[in-house]
């Protein structure tokens, strides 16, 4: 499936490990189905070490238990517990369903028109944070800046809203990606990639932009 080789190319994933079928049946049983699109994520790449301890986590199929009580299927968590990504319960069946993200377990708010969407949109934000090529802060950017960017950067499709009640604007080179978080009238920037070629190539562009914060 696409958002998986995407997002196996990104982090550079040399070796995928996923969960067994019997693993991903116990999270079925508790919600009576699990998408097809999440199921695959998690027998192809659930276990893979590129993607462990990033800055934002899958919830692992032994956790699930932990938010039963919660009015959506979660199936990822904000590092602080903050806000998490979910599914309607009764869309659980669903092969590629719309993610809400909600706060405390209420005020839910679609993030993503589609699963793999998301998917895609936030392991390519966890790479502007957690690719071994880092910018290593964040920075404030202006509107000229972010014109900047715009002008030298290919804008990824897939984004994120809601997540943290910030907008996530996703731009790419080769395997990079740098993320624009807008957060009301401000705007962050971070990047980072998985090699030291793109990385530079990056860099040459935005090391000399932004207010370190």
């Amino acid at each position: 499936m696409e958002y998986i080789d995407i997002i196996k190319e990104l982090f550079a994933v040399s070796c995928p490990k996923g969960y067994t079928a019997e693993e991903i049946s116990a999270v079925r049983k508790l919600y009576g189905g699990i998408p097809l699109f999440l199921e695959q994520f998690y027998l192809e790449l659930g276990q893979s070490d590129e993607l462990l301890y990033l800055q934002d986590e899958l919830i692992l199929p032994g956790k699930y238990p932990v938010f039963l009580d919660y009015e959506y299927m979660i199936f990822f968590n904000e590092n602080q517990g903050v806000c998490q990504a979910g599914i309607v319960k009764s869309d659980v069946k669903m092969e590629n369903p719309p993610v809400y993200v909600g706060y405390d377990n209420k005020n839910w708010v679609k993030t993503a028109e589609t699963l793999s969407d998301f998917l895609t949109a936030m392991y390519g934000y966890q790479a502007s944070l957690c690719l071994e090529y880092s910018s290593e802060a964040f920075y404030w950017v202006s509107d000229q800046e972010i014109q900047l960017i715009e002008q030298s950067f290919s804008k990824r499709q897939e984004g994120l809203s809601n997540w943290l009640n910030f907008r996530v604007d996703l731009y790419e080179k080769g395997e990079g990606r740098i993320a624009l978080m807008h957060t009301g009238g401000d705007v962050q920037m971070m990047y980072a990639a998985n090699n030291e070629k793109d990385f530079k190539k990056i860099q040459a562009v935005l090391e000399n932009i932004g207010e370190i914060i």
